[in-house]
């Protein structure tokens, strides 16, 4: 049942990254080859983020690993590696944008929220659950606060108004709910206030080197 529950929600979270690729590719206007280049850069992200959770995963079960190397697929990937994910991810984008003002990430802003809110509402399709619908509630705010001033705000201001209103949606949640979660993965306070500070660093950098 455990395996079947967590094959569902991979199968979910892939889905919904398909939902926010193909609205991405709809909204976007560029010309089809652009396209492709950008779409090939997602792909390259998310199959990077996918190799950065397994290696969390194997970092976390190091001793496991080391002695069978095949019984780690048995272990899930957990809160922790998808931590170790999102830094890595983030950290290897600074690393291969810092001459171009981290155009990929204004190519998964998109794609991220309106994955994150497909996936909320699967979920809450399935299980009728309220704190889903929070969630969807939430993305689906930022997906609008997005695609509104995206044409009349400069990418970094909009970034910034992005990002403070994930901190204080995500707070407020965090504060009201039993739990706060991504695509599944638990968030923790600390984790949302590095985050938080981190990506903030990282829009004043973007912005001082203009």
């Amino acid at each position: 049942m455990a395996i079947t529950a967590k094959i569902f929600s991979l199968a979910t979270i892939f889905f919904s990254i398909v939902a926010g690729l193909l609205l991405f590719y709809w909204m976007n206007p560029s010309s089809k080859e652009q396209k492709r280049k950008q779409l090939e850069e997602v792909t390259d992200f998310f199959i990077n983020f996918v190799i950065f959770m397994w290696i969390g995963k194997v970092l976390l079960n190091l001793s496991i690993f080391v002695k069978d190397p095949l019984a780690i697929l048995a272990y899930p990937v957990d809160s922790t590696s998808f931590y170790v994910a999102i830094i890595g991810s983030i950290l290897r984008l600074i690393y291969k944008q810092r001459k171009n003002k981290l155009p990929i990430i204004s190519l998964l802003i998109p794609i991220i929220l309106t994955a994150s809110f497909m996936f909320e509402f699967i979920q809450f399709v399935q299980d009728q659950n309220v704190y889903s619908l929070t969630n969807l509630i939430f993305y689906g705010i930022l997906v609008t606060i997005f695609y509104y001033l995206k044409e009349k705000l400069s990418t970094v201001t909009l970034y910034s108004i992005l990002l403070i209103s994930w901190l204080v949606g995500t707070l407020l949640m965090f504060f009201t709910q039993p739990f706060v979660s991504v695509f599944g993965y638990l968030l923790s306070w600390p984790f949302i206030l590095l985050f938080f500070l981190f990506m903030t660093i990282v829009l004043i950098s973007i912005k001082l080197k203009r």
